[in-house]
């Protein structure tokens, strides 16, 4: 999908569980987003401004896998293009809702850790020789070295040992950055 002037990017909350359902055009996730403004104040405190809500539209693969990821309170970020619909109410006038037709979907890793796990679908590559698609061997890419990477789908063994978070900011132990990089 090309990029249009309706492409947004939102950070914010999930305000309720993802819904999966199956229509006539495939798999649709539905779900609404709250994003709050934050204001600094004049003596350098921040608070709260105003909640804005969207409906958030996820489709086909990014649907399911958005659904099997996502849930209620997660702080995400959402790519995708937006469009705003206006309707009549009862009692007369009209209201209008905003809603975003994702086309990427992912955690807000400033507020968490999150694991990822390949969903199954494989780059295909051409064969020079036989001018086939195929997909990479069961052993994984081979290097340049001739060795291969392993299998791209398999789950590892046990879980990878959980990194300690680095200490930030004036008080972080000296030696913990790179001569080059500053703290910021």
């Amino acid at each position: 999908m090309a990029d249009n002037d309706n492409t947004i990017t939102l950070v914010g909350r999930i305000g309720q569980e993802p819904e999966l359902h199956a229509t006539a055009k495939g798999d649709v996730l539905n779900f609404t987003l709250a994003t709050t403004e934050r204001r600094r104040g004049p003596d350098g405190s921040w608070s709260d401004g105003t909640t804005s809500w969207f409906r958030v539209a996820a489709w086909h693969d990014l649907a399911r896998n958005a659904h099997a990821s996502l849930h209620r309170g997660q702080q995400v970020i959402v790519r995708g293009v937006l469009t705003v619909h206006e309707f009549p109410v009862e009692g007369g006038g009209r209201s209008r809702n905003a809603e975003l037709r994702a086309t990427a979907l992912g955690h807000d890793l400033r507020w968490g850790t999150s694991s990822y796990t390949d969903g199954g679908r494989r780059r295909a590559t051409e064969s020079p020789s036989a001018g086939t698609v195929q997909g990479p061997s069961p052993s994984g890419p081979v290097g340049s070295d001739g060795v291969s990477a392993g299998d791209w789908g398999a789950r590892p063994e046990a879980e990878p040992p959980r990194r300690e978070p680095v200490p930030v900011g004036p008080n972080a132990p000296a030696g913990d950055w790179p001569a080059d990089d500053t703290p910021f």
